[in-house]
């Protein structure tokens, strides 16, 4: 059976791939995943997404706390990291955004790649303070069902619509410090 997974372009699954690194570690069943225009995106979720600043500052700022990362699963190979995430909120920890990222450590300085592999602050929150100049370049929009890993996650309901974006990040010379897929929890 031809899913709808298998139907997207070559490029835009490639801005999945972090995404998708996990979901066959884990055996899990691709998600239908349903690129969007930002245009498409319901208000709420286009305000918190079709912007071009990093996630952990807009959440923040949208849930009035900051925001601590907890790592699902990792790897490593050399100096690239990838990472299955939830963002919570540190004053209720409540989940705002599953996601999964890329880092290119080489283009971090090392006191922050420490800092990465502590697995305590969320990238956008590091980039800040260590000062790195960085630009933010959202290359799609999607929705698509929550699976039980999500519904787990975000604490939503099975098969509720969730949205996100695939987003890159890269220093001011363009080379790629992190691709980051970014899923909301449900409003």
């Amino acid at each position: 059976m031809l899913v709808m997974h298998d139907l997207l372009s070559d490029e835009f699954r490639s801005f999945l791939l972090p995404l998708e690194f996990f979901y066959a570690k884990k055996k899990i069943e691709q998600l239908d995943i349903f690129p969007i225009n930002s245009e498409h995106l319901p208000e709420l979720e286009r305000n918190l997404l079709a912007h071009d600043v990093d996630m952990t500052s807009t959440l923040s700022k949208y849930h009035n706390s900051d925001l601590y990362v907890e790592v699902l699963d990792s790897e490593i190979n050399e100096n690239y990291i990838l990472r299955m995430v939830v963002l919570k909120t540190s004053n209720e920890h409540v989940p705002v955004e599953f996601g999964a990222i890329g880092i290119d450590l080489d283009k971090l300085p090392s006191k922050m790649a420490i800092e990465i592999n502590d697995k305590i602050k969320p990238l956008g929150k590091l980039l800040e303070e260590h000062k790195i100049d960085y630009v933010s370049n959202p290359r799609g929009y999607f929705k698509l069902k929550s699976d039980n890993l999500m519904s787990e996650i975000l604490k939503c309901p099975l098969s509720e619509y969730l949205y996100g974006r695939c987003n890159k990040i890269t220093d001011n010379n363009g080379y790629t410090i992190a691709d980051i897929v970014e899923v909301l929890p449900c409003s």
